[in-house]
């Protein structure tokens, strides 16, 4: 729901009560509590976002794939960090409770493991 631009993304929480949403310009956060309703939203301030993943060991932690680059957006304080990843379009991400890792794939043709 009111969403602007195409959504590259969709990915949900460890126990299904939210969704997030990735487009080129923000992600949206909607809660199955609040009936689907956007209850937040981070804007692309840099790098278009293209794709997410929640964190296996930190429920209120997304990681948004982008060009180069992670943006960590810990929702429970609203903060971010960047991280330089890969040398190019990061495509596909992936996550793994049982290891706590996530996987990364990317334009440079390269995939990555990440703890």
């Amino acid at each position: 729901r009111d969403i602007k631009k195409p959504v590259h993304s969709l990915c949900w929480n460890a126990i299904g009560d939210y969704v997030a949403s990735v487009s080129e310009d923000s992600v949206k956060i909607s809660s199955m509590k609040a009936g689907g309703r956007c209850v937040q939203e981070i804007a692309c301030t840099g790098n278009p976002f293209q794709t997410c993943v929640f964190h296996p060991n930190h429920p209120s932690l997304l990681i948004i794939g982008c060009d180069r680059t992670f943006e960590f957006w810990n929702m429970a304080e609203n903060k971010t960090m960047s991280l330089e990843s890969h040398d190019a379009l990061i495509t596909a991400l992936a996550q793994s409770p049982a290891t706590g890792m996530v996987a990364s794939a990317s334009h440079d043709k390269c995939v990555k493991l990440w703890k």
